[in-house]
C-alpha cells in the first residue's frame, strides 16, 4: 500500500513573471494532486516573494552599497565623452545616487499604495507606481548588467546557448538569486523535504532562476527529484534535457499539460517503480555507465470538465501588487482556430482543442469567488470560442455569479453583435483583448488571420458601445510589411480610438514552431542560424523586401508615440496603469467606465502638459540633488534608441541580436561632458535634469514655501518675475511642483485575499 500522505511535493513558480495576480498552472496541478490521492502539496510564488522581498528598506540599502562599490558615480567624471559601453552604467550610478535615498525610506509605502484602496487615486497611485520601477532600477544596478523589471529578468548571459545558461546559474555577481535563494527560499525546503519539486517555466526570464533553484535544491536534497514543466519548456525542452550539464539541475522535464504527467511521476516515486511509462515526461536515466536522457513521448490530455476547481492554498494573496486579486482560469485549451501562420500556442499548448462546459466554469468561478474571496477573474483563453460568448455570459447571468472578468477574444462578428456585446456586460465583462495585428488586407492575409477590417471596426464599435473596453494586439515588421503599410495599421488605429482604448504592440519575431520558419520561402524571407545557439527557438531572418528587423524597430517607435498622441491611458503618466497586468481593468471593475478613466487621463495630461502652475504650487521637501559631468538626458536618449535596445536581450526572446554592440558603438555619439544637475522628487518620482540655476530657483522655491511667496518676494526686491512664472511653468511640467496638502496614506485593502516614462529636462 503507498502511503502518499508521507510524500510531500512542492510546487514552485520561479522568478521573473507579473507581480500583480498568482499564476494558473501550478494551482491546477496541485488540485489535481489533492483530488487523486495526495494531500501534501504545498505552492510558493518565488516570483512575487522575491519582488516582495528586493523591494523591500534593507535590500535597497544593500542594493545602494553595492553600487557604490561596483559602479560609483566619481568613476565616471572623465574630461571625455562617455563611449557607448559607459551608458549603461553611468546612468544606473546617477539615478542610484540621486533616488537610492528616498527610495529605501519609501519603498514598503509605495508597496502598500498598490495593495490598497489607495490605489485608485492617481495622485497615490502613479508615484508608488514609479517608486516601483526605480526600486528595481536601484536592485538592477547592484548586479549590473542584471536587470529585474516588472516584466523581465535578463542577464549579461544568452538563453539561447547553455554554456551560458549554466554560468549564469553560478555567477555570483550578476545573480540575485543565488543569495536570495540561499537566504530565503532554501531553509525552507530543508526543513520541508519535500520529495517532489515541480517547477513552472512560462517564460524565458524565468530559466536561468528556475535552473539556479534547481541545481541548489538537488544539491541540499539529493533524494528530492527535481521536474519542470511549463510554456517556455514546451518549445525548447528537448534542446535543454540534450545539453551537457542540464542533469546537476533536473531530474526530468513535464511537456504540455502538467496535471496527469505530474501525478503519474509521483505515483511511481512514491511506489519505486520506472518512470518508463508516463507520458509527457523526459527524463535522466542514472546508470553506472553516466546519465542519459529517456523521452517517454506525449501524454494523452486530460478531459477539462473532469478536472477539479484550481487550488490556489498556500500562495501569499496579499503580497501581489494590486488591491484586489484577479483570479486566473482556464476555460479551455488549444486555439479552436489554430490557423494563424506566426502563432505557435497551438503547437505547445498540448494535444488538440479542449472546452470546459459553461456550467463548469461558472461552478468553478463561484467557487473560487467564495473560496478567496475576491470578485474579479481573468479568464485565460487564447481566444473566446464563439458558442461559449453566448453561453458563459448566459449562465453567470442566471447563477447571479456578480463577477466582473477580461480575456483575450478572436474577431467573430456574428457573436460579438451589439446583442451579444451587451449581454457580455451584464455578465461582468469589462475588457476584451483582440488579435487585430495589421490593418493591410494583403498582411492579413499572409498572417492567415481571416477577418476583415470592417468586421474588425464592427466588433469593436459594438463591444465599446456596450460600456467594454477594446484591447488590440498588433505587430510591426511581418515579413514583407513596408513603413507605408504600418503606418497605415496606425492611421486606421487613430480613426478608431476612441472603441480602441488600448493598442499592444510587438514586433515580429520568428521562432522555430511557426509556419514563417518552416516555409519561409513564402513569406519571402531568409532565415538565420546562430553558431553554438543549442536552446536556439527564436531567429534573425534576413527579407527580400519590406522592412528589416532594424526599420521594424524603429516603426515600432514611431508607432508608439502615435498612439501616445490618440489614446488617453498612453498620453503622459497615465501609462502606468496599462503596463501592470489588471490595473487598468481593477478601474473598470471598480465601476468606472472606459469613458470615464480616458476623461481622468486625459485631464491629467493636459494639467501637466499645458497648464500653469497655481500660486501654490511648492517643490518637495527631500528632493535630492546630484551634481553630474554628462548629461543624464542624453544618457537616456541614446539608451533608448533602438539601435541601444538591440544590444540588451530582447524582451521577448531574452537573446542577444549577433553585432549588435559593434554597430551601436560605431553609430551612437558618445556623451560630452555637461555640468548639470540630475533632481530626485521623492513625492512624484520624478528624475529631472537641471541647470545650477534651475538647481538654486527650487531650492529657493523650498525656502519660501510655495511660488506666489516666491513671486511676492521677487516684486518686492524690484525683479522681473516673467522668466521666474516660465522657469516655474516647465518645471510643473516636469512634475516637480505640487499643489494641494501632502498625502499621508493609511490604505486599507479592498480585498481578503510591460520602462518608466522619459526623464524631463529643463534648462532655465
Amino acid at each position: 500500500m503507498i502511503d502518499t500522505a508521507q510524500f510531500p511535493v512542492t510546487l514552485i513558480f520561479p522568478p521573473q513573471g507579473h507581480f500583480t495576480q498568482p499564476y494558473l498552472a501550478l494551482p491546477c496541478i496541485s488540485a489535481y494532486l489533492k483530488a487523486n490521492g495526495f494531500p501534501d502539496v504545498d505552492l510558493i510564488d518565488a516570483s512575487i516573494d522575491s519582488y516582495d522581498h528586493f523591494l523591500s528598506g534593507e535590500q535597497l540599502e544593500r542594493a545602494r552599497a553595492r553600487v557604490l562599490e561596483r559602479t560609483p558615480l566619481g568613476g565616471f567624471d572623465a574630461e571625455g565623452s562617455l563611449g557607448f559601453r559607459d551608458l549603461d552604467g553611468y546612468r544606473a550610478a546617477a539615478e542610484s545616487a540621486a533616488s537610492a535615498e528616498a527610495l529605501i525610506e519609501r519603498i514598503e509605502g509605495a508597496k502598500e499604495v498598490v495593495r490598497s484602496s489607495a490605489f485608485y487615486d492617481p495622485d497615490l497611485y502613479i508615484p508608488a507606481a514609479r517608486s516601483i520601477y526605480h526600486g528595481l532600477r536601484l536592485f538592477s544596478s547592484a548586479w549590473h548588467p542584471t536587470r529585474l523589471t516588472p516584466h523581465n529578468f535578463t542577464m549579461g548571459y544568452a538563453n539561447d546557448r547553455s554554456d551560458e545558461v549554466l554560468a549564469a546559474v553560478c555567477d555570483e555577481d550578476q545573480n540575485p538569486f543565488l543569495s536570495y535563494f540561499r537566504e530565503e527560499l532554501l531553509p525552507k525546503l530543508v526543513a520541508r523535504k519535500p520529495r517532489v519539486v515541480g517547477m513552472s517555466v512560462i517564460y524565458g526570464s524565468q530559466l536561468i532562476p528556475a535552473l539556479t533553484l534547481g541545481r541548489m535544491i538537488k544539491e541540499a536534497l539529493p533524494d528530492c527529484h527535481v521536474t519542470a514543466g511549463g510554456g517556455f519548456l514546451a518549445y525548447i525542452g528537448k534542446k535543454l534535457m540534450a545539453a551537457p550539464g542540464i542533469d546537476a539541475c533536473l531530474d526530468s522535464m513535464i511537456f504540455h499539460e502538467g496535471e496527469k504527467p505530474t501525478l503519474e511521476l509521483c505515483q511511481a516515486l512514491c511506489a519505486g517503480t520506472s518512470l518508463e511509462s508516463i507520458g509527457g515526461l523526459m527524463w535522466f536515466n542514472r546508470t553506472a555507465d553516466g546519465v542519459s536522457a529517456v523521452n517517454n513521448g506525449l501524454a494523452h490530455p486530460i478531459r477539462l470538465d473532469e478536472a477539479p476547481c484550481p487550488d490556489f492554498d498556500g500562495l501569499p494573496m496579499e503580497k501581489y501588487f494590486s488591491p484586489e486579486v484577479v483570479i486566473p482560469y482556464d476555460i479551455n485549451r488549444g486555439c479552436y482556430y489554430g490557423e494563424c501562420s506566426f502563432c505557435t500556442l497551438p503547437t505547445v499548448i498540448g494535444p488538440g482543442y479542449r472546452t470546459r462546459s459553461a456550467e463548469t466554469i461558472v461552478d468553478h468561478t463561484i467557487e473560487l469567488r467564495d473560496r478567496l474571496g475576491t470578485t474579479n477573474i481573468n479568464y485565460i483563453t487564447d481566444c473566446m470560442p464563439p458558442g461559449m460568448i453566448n453561453d458563459l455570459p448566459e449562465e453567470l447571468i442566471r447563477r447571479e455569479a456578480g463577477m466582473k472578468w477580461w480575456c483575450d477574444a478572436r474577431v467573430e462578428p456574428k457573436a460579438y453583435t451589439q446583442a451579444g456585446a451587451e449581454r457580455l456586460y451584464r455578465s461582468g465583462c469589462r475588457k476584451l483583448l483582440f488579435g487585430f495585428e495589421s490593418a493591410t488586407p494583403r498582411i492579413l492575409k499572409l498572417m492567415k488571420k481571416g477577418q476583415s477590417l470592417g468586421s474588425v471596426q464592427e466588433v469593436a464599435n459594438n463591444c465599446s458601445d456596450a460600456g467594454i473596453s477594446v484591447t488590440f494586439y498588433a505587430m510591426v515588421g511581418f515579413p514583407t510589411e513596408t513603413r507605408e503599410e504600418a503606418r497605415e495599421s496606425l492611421k486606421f488605429l487613430r480613426e478608431n480610438s476612441p472603441p480602441v482604448r488600448e493598442v499592444s504592440l510587438q514586433t515580429f519575431h520568428i521562432d522555430e514552431v511557426a509556419q514563417t520558419y518552416h516555409e519561409p520561402e513564402k513569406f519571402g524571407i531568409e532565415i538565420l542560424d546562430g553558431e553554438g545557439t543549442d536552446l536556439q527557438l527564436y531567429h534573425d531572418y534576413v527579407a527580400e523586401e519590406g522592412m528589416s528587423q532594424t526599420e521594424a524597430a524603429e516603426m515600432f517607435d514611431e508607432m508608439m508615440q502615435g498612439f501616445r498622441e490618440f489614446l488617453p491611458i498612453f498620453r503622459g503618466d497615465t501609462i502606468l496603469y496599462f503596463m501592470q497586468k489588471s490595473h487598468y481593468f481593477l478601474h473598470l471593475a471598480s465601476g468606472k467606465t472606459p469613458d470615464e478613466f480616458a476623461e481622468l487621463c486625459v485631464e491629467r495630461a493636459a494639467d501637466r502638459e499645458e497648464g500653469a502652475p497655481r500660486r501654490d504650487a511648492r517643490a518637495a521637501d527631500g528632493i535630492r540633488f546630484v551634481e553630474l559631468s554628462h548629461s543624464y538626458t542624453e544618457t537616456c536618449e541614446r539608451l533608448g534608441s533602438p539601435l541601444a535596445r538591440a544590444v540588451r536581450p530582447d524582451f521577448l526572446t531574452g537573446r542577444f541580436v549577433e553585432g549588435a554592440l559593434e554597430r551601436a558603438e560605431s553609430e551612437l555619439d558618445g556623451v560630452s561632458p555637461a555640468e548639470c544637475v540630475l533632481a530626485y522628487d521623492p513625492e512624484s518620482g520624478e528624475f529631472c535634469e537641471l541647470t545650477a540655476g534651475g538647481r538654486a530657483f527650487l531650492e529657493a522655491l523650498q525656502q519660501a514655501g510655495s511660488l506666489g511667496a516666491l513671486l511676492d518676494a521677487a516684486e518686492r526686491a524690484g525683479a522681473d518675475t516673467s522668466g521666474l512664472e516660465a522657469f516655474a511653468k516647465e518645471l510643473h511640467q516636469s512634475g516637480l511642483l505640487h499643489t494641494g496638502e501632502r498625502h499621508t496614506i493609511t490604505p486599507t485593502r479592498r480585498s481578503a485575499a510591460e520602462s518608466s516614462p522619459r526623464p524631463q529636462e529643463v534648462t532655465t
